[in-house]
C-alpha cells in the first residue's frame, strides 16, 4: 500500500474501479463489457467527467487471464493505476471520491511477499523476483557445450562424461549466484525452485545458506518454448498466498499478544487509531471491512491529517476540512504514512479498527 503514497497525495476526484475481469468462458469479453458499461454509467451518476471515464475505457476493458480481478484508478482524465488483481471482488465496485477508494486493493490485491521464482534446466535459468512494487526479471545462459553424455564406453567416453559434468555444475553456480543477488537485494522471505530435476539439484547445492533457509522446491517449470508452465504457476501463486496469509496471521498475533499488556503497541478503536495515523505512529492497520459500514472521519488535504472530531483538525490550524468515508480516509492515511494494511474477521476488533504501533 506504501507504493500508492503518490497516487493518495494527488488531486482528486478520483474514480476507483473493481471489476470482475475475468476471461473463462466464450462470453467473457462480451460479459466485461456490460460489466464495465453499468459501473461507467455509475459513476457518471456519481459525477465523474467524461475525460476521466474515458481514461479508465481500454483498461477496464482489457481481460484477464483465467478467474481474475482488476482495481482501477483515474482522476482528471487520466489513468494512476491499472492492477490485475489474483480473484475477482466479490462485487463488482465503483466509487467517485475526494481520496481513492483503497481498502479493497488491500483486500484482494494479493501478496506483498518478496519473494523469488527460479526456473532451471542445466544450460541456464530464468529469475522473476516480486516485492510489492513490480517485477524484476534476470536470465542466466550458461555454456550450451558439452551438454550432452555421449554413448560408448572408454577413457574419451569418461573424459566427455567429465565435461558434462562440469559444464553442467559451472552453470549451476552462475545461477545460485543469481539467485542469491536477487534474494538479498528484495530481502525476499521465499525462494521457489523448479524446472528439470537434476538442474535443480545441481542449484541447490551451490546456493548460499541464506537462500537456503527460504529455499522450497516446486515440480514443475520448463524453459523450452511453448511449455505449458500453467499448473507451475498455480503451485506458486498458491505457495506464495499461503506464506502472506501466515504472515497476516503473525501480524493478528503480535496485535492480540500486545493488547494483552500494559503499555503494549496495539490501540483499537476508531479514535485512538486515528490518532495514531495522525501522528504517523502506526506500522500496520488492522480492519475489519464490514465494521467500519457507514462511520465517517474528518481529512484535510493532507490525506495524513485525520481525526474523529472536526475541532481536532481546527486546532492544528487546518482551513480545510471534509466529513470522509472512514474506509476511505483511513487506507489513504495508511498509504501516505507507509503503514501496512492488514482486512481481518480473525480478531474483534472495536469499532471495526486496530493498529500496531511503530512505537
Amino acid at each position: 500500500m506504501s507504493t500508492l503514497g503518490e497516487i493518495v497525495r494527488d488531486r482528486g476526484p478520483f474514480a476507483s474501479v473493481y471489476l470482475d475481469a475475468s476471461h473463462d468462458t466464450e462470453d467473457a469479453a462480451k460479459a466485461l463489457e456490460l460489466r464495465w458499461r453499468g459501473l461507467r454509467e455509475d459513476l457518471a451518476r456519481q459525477g465523474a467527467d467524461e475525460e476521466t471515464l474515458g481514461a479508465l475505457d481500454a483498461a477496464a476493458l482489457e481481460p484477464a487471464v483465467g478467474k481474475a480481478g482488476r482495481a482501477l484508478i483515474a482522476a482528471h482524465g487520466q489513468l494512476l493505476l491499472n492492477r490485475a488483481l489474483p480473484r475477482p471482488p466479490a462485487a463488482d465496485t465503483a466509487r467517485w471520491s475526494r481520496l481513492p477508494h483503497l481498502l479493497p486493493l488491500a483486500n484482494l490485491a494479493g501478496t506483498a511477499l518478496p519473494h523469488v521464482v527460479v526456473v532451471t534446466d542445466r544450460a541456464g535459468a530464468d529469475l522473476h523476483g516480486y516485492d510489492g512494487h513490480g517485477e524484476q526479471t534476470t536470465e542466466v545462459q550458461g555454456d550450451t557445450h558439452p551438454l550432452h553424455k555421449a554413448r560408448g564406453g572408454g577413457w574419451s567416453h569418461r573424459r566427455m562424461q567429465n565435461k558434462v559434468e562440469e559444464t553442467a555444475q559451472r552453470n549451476a553456480a552462475l545461477i545460485a549466484e543469481a539467485a542469491d543477488r536477487m534474494v538479498t537485494g528484495l530481502n525476499a522471505r521465499l525462494l521457489v525452485l523448479g524446472g528439470e530435476v537434476q538442474a535443480r539439484t545441481a542449484v541447490r547445492e551451490e546456493l548460499s545458506p541464506r537462500c537456503r533457509d527460504v529455499l522450497i522446491e516446486v515440480d514443475g517449470g520448463s524453459l523450452a518454448d511453448g511449455a505449458d508452465d500453467e499448473a507451475f504457476d498455480a503451485s506458486v501463486r498458491s505457495l506464495v498466498a499461503q506464506y502472506q496469509h501466515d504472515l497476516d496471521n503473525d501480524v493478528v498475533e503480535e496485535f492480540t499478544a500486545e493488547s494483552g499488556r500494559d503499555q503494549g503497541r496495539a490501540v483499537q478503536g476508531m479514535e485512538r487509531v486515528v490518532a495514531a495515523l495522525r501522528e504517523a505512529n502506526v506500522a500496520t492497520l488492522l480492519v475489519s471491512d464490514q465494521a467500519l459500514g457507514r462511520r465517517t472521519v474528518w481529512a484535510s488535504d493532507d490525506p495524513a491529517l485525520v481525526a474523529v472530531r472536526e475541532g481536532d483538525l481546527r486546532a492544528l490550524g487546518v482551513d480545510r476540512i471534509d466529513e470522509l468515508p472512514a474506509d476511505e480516509a483511513l487506507a489513504g492515511a495508511a498509504t501516505a504514512t507507509g503503514a501496512q494494511v492488514v482486512i481481518t474477521d480473525d480478531t474483534k476488533l472495536w469499532e471495526g479498527v486496530g493498529a500496531l504501533l511503530r512505537h
